[in-house]
């Protein structure tokens, strides 16, 4: 069965947002907002199955302020087939809701796969085909986020942390009880736990809830295949750096 990856791009104007939403948390050194996007549409054109995936940039803010972000740029390169939608959430969490809404009255068949992807996340080269491969394999996915969490390994409040372990022909899974607000899943998986999805919790609770209640699994890839760019919270043993300046590279080009 082919299926697509519908991804759906949150995006926010970039004005001088050098933090994350968390005051608590910094950016690597290296870190930008450009290199995660570029990243992302090269792991996509470099990969076996990206014609499998399609972009939808939802930017959360006016027509005056995309045309003064760089993403515009990338927008106006039809060879990109990239659409957008401009919405009026104001945060994270309201523009999630407004997407899922989006997709609920949507005609994306329900085998298709949804992921959800905030704009602070860096790719490694072959995560469609991988991510494509876990939800084709023989095992129960019910939800997966490509983000190994360093803190599952590193902090206390884990450090009795039992996880089931998986393989695909490529690589490795392993069972998680939460993730952040970048995550994947079938539109069917979706509609079926609507309710838990809009009633608005934080992750923390979000995915516990779904995972406890309602049976669900989440899935995370060892090593990770992206990470969310926060210093001292990358997913281990791969050279995010790396990564983020051969796009810098490129995009200079």
């Amino acid at each position: 069965m082919s299926r697509t990856i519908h991804i759906i791009y949150r995006h926010i104007p970039i004005r001088a947002e050098k933090n994350s939403r968390d005051p608590n948390k910094s950016r690597p050194e290296w870190f930008s907002y450009q290199s995660c996007f570029h990243n992302l549409l090269s792991t996509i054109r470099n990969d076996p199955r990206g014609h499998q995936v399609k972009v939808l940039i939802l930017f959360d803010g006016s027509m005056e302020e995309f045309l003064q972000d760089f993403i515009a740029t990338y927008y106006a390169n039809a060879a990109l087939n990239l659409g957008v939608q401009f919405v009026q959430g104001g945060s994270n969490g309201a523009t999630f809701l407004i997407a899922l809404d989006m997709l609920r009255k949507s005609d994306i068949p329900e085998s298709d796969i949804i992921y959800f992807l905030e704009n602070d996340y860096l790719h490694q080269h072959g995560w469609v085909s991988k991510t494509l491969e876990v939800f084709e394999s023989r095992h129960k996915v019910d939800i997966v986020s490509l983000y190994d969490h360093r803190d599952k390994y590193d902090f206390d409040m884990y450090a009795d942390l039992r996880s089931k372990l998986y393989y695909t022909a490529s690589h490795h899974w392993r069972t998680v009880p939460s993730t952040c607000g970048t995550f994947l899943l079938e539109k069917a998986e979706m509609m079926r736990d609507y309710d838990v999805w809009t009633a608005n919790l934080i992750d923390y609770i979000l995915f516990p809830t779904l995972q406890n209640d309602r049976g669900r699994l989440l899935l995370t890839p060892v090593p990770g295949l992206a990470t969310h760019c926060m210093a001292g919270y990358l997913s281990p043993t791969v050279d995010w750096q790396a990564l983020a300046r051969q796009s810098d590279t490129q995009v200079s080009r």
